[in-house]
């Protein structure tokens, strides 16, 4: 058999022989496969080591015949101390007096002197993979036990027998809905539910549990209040030692602030929709209402453009009549002054003063004219010129399919062309055989004809 090392090296052994020679040797053998050897070289030395020792000591190798104590009441003692301590006699006797002894004090293993090292070892070994199973089984255990403790503090957990009848709730479920165990016990699953939620739910959850099959779903279970409250729920199904269903067991989340917190986002949700359609159609009112604003005031623009073009046309006119009376009376005037005495002259001259003064008003106003119908003058170049453009390109393209109509009308007077020319040669052709056959012989027919 083989020694697994790594299983004895997790192991403390203590070893109890009264021949130093043995001792020694064994010990220093054994000490390359545990992790401690503790030495002893009676029964009550063996008995105040594992005393002072107790808690790490995994496996007791005794001698029977011993001063002090012998291992026997070594063993008796130490019993009384740790009942699973595993051991191991090793001795020169062999009557049956020492064997029943032995399995009185649950003796692991009985092994006669001279000892068979690898008979020892394959005993420590077994022994040695007994301990690491119970460890493990332990550490699952624990696991298990905290699992259990988690699963408690953050779920709901109702158990049932075969039938479906409540046989134990834990305290978190009891926290949720206000009802009391004793209040529950004995009572069926079902009876859980909250008035309005259809007994459907539950004869599908029935049907399946007691057919050993698990089901999962949402339950709304009743409160002692009256209220109720939402679960994420999963009902197993629980078997025997004979692998039939003797119970149920169902684990369940509350839910009930999730699902009120996804009731508050949807109605949200469905607020903003709202208020974006009304603003999206008030936004709608109000671009329309600007679009026809626009059109209005351009409208008025070209009426006002148009009328500002009639006043620079008047006022052009008025200024070139001002500017020719202006030369009349220039003429005039040098004509006065030839003609006439000084207080004529005088009178003139006040007569031209005047007139020169509003002339030059009329030239002020006429410049504060020009300049503001230079500036929507302007404007309407701007917009002449995008008008221009745009009408330009609309020339432009229909231009090019009037050319494309134009190139087809060719294609199709050529093809005509063509087709005219092609039916004149089939008749010469044809004409050019009737006067062959007609005139040519039987010779030369057959040459062309074959």
């Amino acid at each position: 058999m083989s020694i697994d090392k790594n299983l004895l090296k997790r192991l403390t052994l203590l070893y109890v022989e009264d021949d130093d020679i043995i001792r020694n040797e064994l010990s220093q053998l054994l000490a390359n496969f545990f992790s401690q050897v503790l030495v002893a070289k009676d029964g009550k030395e063996g008995l105040r080591t594992f005393l002072e020792n107790q808690d790490t000591i995994d496996i007791v190798l005794t001698d029977i015949n011993m001063p002090l104590y012998n291992g026997i009441e070594m063993v008796k003692k130490i019993r009384n101390i740790d009942s699973k301590i595993s051991v191991i006699f090793a001795t020169a006797y062999s009557d049956n007096e020492f064997l029943l002894d032995a399995i009185k004090l649950r003796v692991q293993e009985y092994i006669i002197k001279p000892i068979d090292i690898r008979k020892l070892l394959s005993f420590l070994n077994d022994i040695a993979s007994n301990l690491y199973q119970e460890f493990l089984l332990k550490q699952q255990q624990y696991e298990l036990t905290k699992y259990k403790e988690i699963l408690d503090s953050n779920n709901i957990v109702i158990k049932t027998d075969a039938r479906l009848n409540i046989t134990y709730v834990n305290q978190l479920f009891c926290d949720i809905s206000g009802y009391s165990d004793s209040e529950l016990i004995g009572k069926e699953f079902k009876s859980l539910k909250f008035p309005d939620v259809s007994n459907d739910i539950y004869t599908d959850l029935y049907a399946k549990v007691l057919n050993n099959k698990p089901w999962h779903g949402n339950l709304k279970n009743i409160k002692k209040d009256k209220t109720h409250y939402t679960c994420d729920a999963h009902v197993f199904p629980t078997l025997g030692e004979n692998g039939e269903m003797n119970g149920a067991i169902s684990i369940q989340k509350d839910i009930t602030k999730e699902l009120n917190k996804k009731r508050e986002i949807q109605l949200a949700l469905m607020r903003d929709k709202s208020d974006i359609f009304i603003r999206s159609k008030e936004g709608s009112l109000e671009q329309n209402q600007l679009i026809n604003d626009l059109r209005f005031k351009l409208q008025n623009l070209q009426v006002e453009l148009e009328q500002s073009v009639r006043n620079v046309d008047k006022y052009m006119y008025s200024n070139e009549k001002y500017r020719l009376e202006n030369k009349n009376l220039k003429t005039e005037i040098g004509l006065y002054k030839k003609n006439n005495n000084s207080s004529t002259a005088l009178k003139l001259n006040r007569e031209n003063s005047d007139l020169r003064i509003e002339n030059k008003k009329l030239k002020e106003k006429l410049l504060q004219i020009e300049l503001d119908d230079e500036k929507k003058l302007s404007q309407l170049r701007v917009y002449s010129d995008e008008t221009r453009s745009e009408l330009e390109d609309k020339i432009s393209e229909l231009t090019e399919q009037l050319e494309s109509l134009q190139t087809d009308d060719v294609l199709k007077q050529k093809f005509e062309y063509w087709k005219d020319k092609a039916k004149a040669e089939t008749a010469r052709i044809e004409n050019l055989e009737k006067q062959i056959i007609a005139y040519a012989d039987g010779v030369t027919l057959n040459k062309i004809f074959g």
